[in-house]
């Protein structure tokens, strides 16, 4: 009753505003923007004490302007808005009648995608040093880079990575890559990706190659939670090996990202893969992949743990099959 009572006076005495609203059992009201509704946890957006996650149980009611995609158990709706409700632990949700339904029964509610009119950039960035001072003593460098910027039906991609590996004052790897990807969404989902990469190796057999493609590719789905894209092209490689010796080689290229926060958006999990068909008598195929976690230590830092997998199957039996792991410390913008 005393429950009640309480919660009646604080939609009583809230003042009119668009801001998004949560009440809890507490008497204490966050205002700000509801960016997201999973596992248990909610997540406002304040003006100025940034993001704060709530757990639902904590909730009395709440307050969110719309659309909305709210999915409960065997069903998924497109509403207006949520609006508090008479009963504690309990909202309505607007989509053409008012559906009065236990903050509990809520699985999932996200903003749908809006349609890009105004630049959007995100990306990160790393740097993973190792010094070991043993009966090995090894210095290892990593700096990696990966952004993107979207602007309506376009999307710029920009990617390089430097390496450099030491064993008792001899480099045992030393390379740097970069690449750039274009993307044009002609479709909600569908795009046509164009890619252009180059590597340079100092110690690998391959000293340079060069790789340019296109072709179409999906993105399933992208909201606050995450992304995942698959993507299909054909690519033209020009190699050039340590002894001089050139490969000239189309290829048909598998490629995919999968990006999802977890926890709270405390962790996030990422995993990047590409598979080469190259048309070429000694190589059957390569992968190139890492898969990696990121833990947020606030808004912008990141540490994250990550493995690499290098693997060319060769038609001569000599592939190559090169694992790392590392630690990284980096930002998120």
């Amino acid at each position: 009753m005393l429950r009640a009572v309480c919660l009646s006076l604080l939609l009583c005495c809230a003042p009119l505003s668009v801001a998004d609203t949560v009440w809890l059992d507490n008497g204490d009201r966050i205002s700000g923007s509801i960016d997201w509704i999973e596992g248990g946890k909610l997540l406002v957006r304040t003006e100025f004490a940034g993001a704060i996650t709530v757990d639902l149980e904590q909730v009395v009611t709440l307050e969110a302007d719309g659309p909305l995609l709210v999915r409960r158990v065997g069903q998924t709706d497109r509403v207006q808005g949520v609006k508090v409700a008479e009963q504690s632990g309990m909202v309505v949700l607007q989509n053409g009648s008012a559906d009065v339904v236990a903050l509990s029964e809520l699985q999932q509610v996200l903003a749908p995608q809006p349609l890009i009119a105004d630049a959007r950039w995100e990306g990160n960035a790393r740097a993973a040093l190792d010094i070991r001072d043993s009966e090995i003593k090894r210095r290892d460098l990593d700096v990696a880079l990966d952004t993107q910027v979207r602007l309506g039906d376009w999307r710029h991609g920009i990617g390089a990575e430097y390496e450099r590996d030491k064993s008792d004052g001899t480099k045992i790897r030393h390379n740097w890559e970069a690449d750039y990807d274009l993307s044009w969404f002609f479709a909600e989902k569908w795009f046509w990706n164009t890619s252009l990469g180059y590597r340079r190796d100092y110690m690998g057999d391959i000293a340079m190659r060069r790789q340019v493609g296109m072709g179409p590719g999906y993105e399933w789905w992208n909201n606050p939670l995450g992304r995942f894209e698959t993507a299909a092209r054909l690519d033209y490689i020009e190699a050039k090996e340590r002894n001089g010796d050139t490969l000239n080689a189309t290829a048909a290229v598998l490629e995919w990202s999968y990006r999802r926060f977890l926890w709270g958006k405390r962790f996030e999990l990422f995993h990047n893969a590409e598979t080469v068909f190259a048309d070429d008598a000694l190589i059957r195929y390569g992968v190139d992949a890492d898969l990696g976690m990121r833990y947020l230590l606030n808004s912008w830092m990141t540490l994250s743990v990550l493995a690499d997998w290098d693997y060319l199957r060769s038609s001569q039996g000599q592939d190559v099959n090169d694992r790392r792991y590392r630690f990284a410390l980096g930002v998120n913008w």
